[in-house]
């Protein structure tokens, strides 16, 4: 694929499938190179983080999953792979929509949404899951809302919006060129350990700074953010001490 200084393989287009992570996992063990990516019209059993479900209709999203291999890269390391991700999330939006998006840690991508009337909500726009395959392999999926109207938005259970109602372009072939190169620009970053890529990570992260709850297993850990260390790891103070969170499902207190 040409376009945009994309050197990866060209995209599988499909129509509706179950799930393009499950493809992506598929195509992977039959050994997919770097970069393979899988795009469907529309998902049918589309899923987020904890087995959520995704709502991926067809035609109003750009629903995503790239083949990534690990190489050498430790395996502590691999979970950045979901921060690089987000980042090109926010990227492509940006290049291929004129979307202003920003990250809620770890993996909601998300808008100050101007179709809230003006509240300042945040909205979320997309979203990211990572799934390890194999010793070398990972599978990121992007899933990011295109053209959906406030009306088919409202009926999922969290807020939400989309690239038609933030007053962007949406083109989703321009923003899956936009996507593919920004994934390849960033992968890039994670594969190398380039300590920018986590300063991007952070200018962009709408959690810093916030009071919040975090759900753990072992309990509830609830303060401000006080930033993001470069292992990717959420830096939340209570006033006496800081806790380092490798993931956990965050409620921002101040939305």
């Amino acid at each position: 694929m040409g376009e945009a200084g994309v050197t990866w393989p060209a995209p599988v287009l499909l129509g509706a499938t179950a799930s393009t992570n499950d493809d992506a996992r598929r195509l992977a063990l039959e050994g997919a190179p770097e970069g393979t990516c899988v795009v469907a019209e529309e998902q049918t059993a589309g899923r987020g983080r904890l087995d959520r479900t995704w709502s991926s209709p067809a035609g109003a999203g750009l629903w995503a999953s790239f083949v990534i291999r690990a190489g050498d890269v430790p395996r502590d390391r691999w979970s950045l792979l979901s921060l690089a991700a987000g980042l090109a999330a926010v990227d492509a939006l940006a290049e291929g929509c004129r979307v202003r998006a920003e990250l809620k840690w770890p993996n909601d991508v998300v808008v100050v949404a101007a179709a809230c009337g003006g509240d300042g909500g945040l909205r979320k726009i997309g979203g990211i899951l990572s799934e390890a395959v194999g010793d070398d392999a990972i599978v990121v999926g992007i899933g990011l809302n295109v053209d959906q109207g406030s009306a088919e938005l409202a009926a999922l259970s969290v807020k939400a919006s989309s690239v038609m109602l933030e007053g962007g372009r949406p083109d989703r072939p321009a923003l899956l060129v936009s996507l593919m190169g920004a994934m390849e620009r960033r992968v890039g970053q994670w594969r190398s350990g380039d300590l920018a890529m986590m300063g991007d990570y952070r200018a962009v992260c709408t959690t810093i700074g916030r009071l919040v709850s975090v759900d753990l297993p072992a309990g509830t850990v609830s303060g401000h953010v006080s930033g993001i260390d470069d292992d990717g790891h959420l830096l939340v103070s209570d006033g006496e001490a800081t806790t380092r969170i490798t993931s956990g499902d965050v409620i921002h207190a101040t939305i």
